[in-house]
């Protein structure tokens, strides 16, 4: 008697990536589906016929009901993949949830609900016991029902949950705790849990499989599903991690003077090539720059974006120096008269004073910069 399937979890269908502009938004909701399709053809590569889903399979608790039937369809396409569903804090399964609207969309028997407590023999001599969420938080283990029920001898039991194991991540202090010991008292020979969006491993049978596409900057491994084979009630599970995300978010902090500073993320994005259009990087400048360096530093950020899909950066850990040079680059006339005027705000005690006005100098730096530059040419 043996097993192999595929755990996964928190696909978080709809999410609206609000923090994005343009088609942005739009791109990463449909990666989210499109992660589906990638699932299923790794369960067909594994031998895998059951996919199960650790909860969060949406991003609302009610919402649109064409992402619902979108979702259906894509599963139901699939119809040699059997997948097992679980409701998640984002989606949890109560009265006129989204829930309600997958039943409407009438999915086949290829697409199965475990939204109650219920153990479901998935295969001959397997047993899978749902943690279903009714609710965003609870204060008692919703696996704790695993432990009392009953399977004959041998049975291969696989728990299937959404929360925090206490004393991770949240330090025991989590919205939906979860005992990281079930396995033993339940008698699990594997406790496949979704909540964490990265992969990890809490012990050899208790695993978070991540979401199979990042939605975040988090450096936790995301954008993988995890491919189990259990050969027996007992012995240990064969996990292998899986990579199924297609874009990638990366977050780096770089310490700068002068626009050379950004050369070695440069150098890394060059590296990528193509695929640097499938990457989101978050930057974080640290240092001290003077106004022409600063003026230089943004100006090249603005190159290296293009070669993204996403570049953020937080100057704001960037500290703006100017002193009577960098004033004196501005020549004479009424823009340096400007210039020693902002410079002076901006060392003044008033925060929100010298913030602004630091601020306008900058800008004023940059027009100048880009005004001498469009006479040059």
């Amino acid at each position: 008697m043996s097993i192999t399937f595929l755990h996964t979890a928190d696909w978080q269908i709809g999410k609206p990536f609000g923090e994005f502009s343009g088609d942005k938004p739009g791109v990463l909701r449909r990666e989210r589906l499109t992660a589906i399709d990638k699932i299923a053809g790794i369960a067909r590569q594994r031998g895998a016929a059951h996919v199960l889903a650790a909860g969060d399979i949406f991003d609302f608790e009610t919402g649109s009901s064409l992402l619902v039937r979108q979702l259906v369809q894509r599963l139901a396409g699939h119809r040699d993949v059997t997948w097992h569903l679980i409701s998640g804090n984002h989606d949890p399964a109560r009265a006129s949830s989204v829930w309600e609207d997958v039943r409407a969309a009438a999915p086949p028997a290829n697409v199965v609900l475990h939204l109650e407590p219920v153990a479901a023999e998935i295969a001959r001599g397997v047993v899978l016991l749902p943690a279903p969420l009714k609710a965003k938080s609870c204060v008692s283990d919703p696996t704790a029902w695993m432990d009392h029920a009953a399977s004959p001898d041998g049975t291969i039991r696989i728990g299937l949950a959404h929360g925090s194991v206490t004393g991770f991540g949240s330090e025991g202090d989590a919205a939906v705790p979860i005992d990281p010991a079930r396995w033993r008292s339940a008698g699990l020979a594997f406790l496949a849990l979704g909540d964490w969006h990265g992969t990890k491993k809490i012990s050899d049978r208790v695993w978070y499989s991540g979401t199979p596409e990042p939605d975040c900057f988090a450096d936790n491994e995301p954008g993988h599903i995890l491919a189990v084979t259990l050969d027996s009630a007992t012995a240990p599970p064969r996990v292998e991690r899986v990579r199924t995300a297609t874009y990638s978010w990366l977050k780096r902090e770089v310490p700068v003077i002068d626009a050379t500073g950004l050369d070695g993320i440069a150098g890394e994005i060059a590296a990528l090539g193509a695929e640097a259009q499938q990457h989101l990087v978050q930057l974080t400048l640290t240092g001290r720059a003077h106004l022409a360096d600063r003026v230089a530093i943004e100006a090249r950020l603005a190159v290296l974006e293009a070669s993204l899909f996403h570049l953020g950066s937080d100057l704001s850990r960037l500290t703006l120096v100017h002193d009577v040079t960098d004033i004196a680059a501005f020549g004479s006339g009424a823009v340096r008269a400007v210039a020693e005027r902002l410079s002076l705000q901006a060392a003044s005690s008033d925060e929100r004073q010298s913030r602004v006005a630091a601020q306008a100098l900058l800008k004023l730096a940059s027009l100048t910069t880009a005004t001498a530059k469009d006479a040059a040419a």
